[in-house]
C-alpha cells in the first residue's frame, strides 16, 4: 500500500499548499490513471481531494476523507491518522502542539492551529460506549457503522497567518 504525507505547511500527497488550479488537476489526474478501481465513481479523487483557493488562485485549503485508507496509510508523522483511534491520535499529536481547547466543537473537531491542521468526525464514540446497553442494542449493521466514530473521518491542512 502507498503512503499518502499529510504534511502541514506543505501539502497532502501530491497536493501542494500554493499550487494553481491546473497544477492540482494534474495531480488529481495522476492519482486517477495510478489508482481508479473499476468499481470508482468516475470523480472519485477528484472528489476525495477538497481543495480551496485564496484570491491569487493558489491552494490554501486541502482536506481528505477517511475513505483514502482503502487506497493509501496517510501519515502524519509516522502516525496513521485513519487507522488510530481519535483518542490516542488526539493525545499524540497534542504532544507535539497543542490543540485549541477553546473550540466549541470539541471531540468532533480537533484544531491544531500551529500546524495548520484539523482532524474531523461527525460524532463521538468512546471504547467504553461499545459495553454500554444503548450500544449493545443496535443492530450489528449499525454498531458497525457507529464504530466508525472511534475514528477520524477528514484531515486537512491549511494555510497559518
Amino acid at each position: 500500500m502507498d503512503v499518502l504525507l499529510i504534511e502541514p505547511g506543505k501539502g497532502i500527497g501530491e497536493i501542494k499548499l500554493g499550487m494553481t488550479k491546473e497544477e492540482v488537476n494534474e495531480c488529481i489526474e495522476r492519482y486517477m490513471s495510478k489508482y481508479q478501481k473499476p468499481n470508482y465513481m468516475k470523480n472519485y479523487f477528484k472528489n476525495s481531494f477538497k481543495v480551496k483557493y485564496d484570491s491569487e488562485g493558489k491552494v490554501n485549503f486541502i482536506e481528505i476523507p477517511s475513505e483514502l485508507k482503502d487506497d493509501f496509510q496517510c501519515l502524519f508523522m509516522n502516525i496513521d491518522i485513519f487507522n488510530t483511534k481519535a483518542d490516542e491520535l488526539v493525545r499524540r499529536i497534542d504532544e507535539i502542539s497543542p490543540y485549541d481547547r477553546s473550540n466549541t466543537e470539541l471531540d468532533t473537531c480537533f484544531t491544531f492551529p500551529t500546524l495548520g491542521l484539523k482532524l474531523w468526525r461527525p460524532d463521538v464514540l468512546k471504547e467504553e460506549d461499545l459495553e454500554k446497553e444503548w450500544f449493545k442494542e443496535l443492530k450489528p449493521s449499525i454498531q458497525e457503522d457507529t464504530m466508525k466514530n472511534l475514528y477520524f473521518s477528514s484531515v486537512c491542512i491549511y494555510l497559518t497567518k
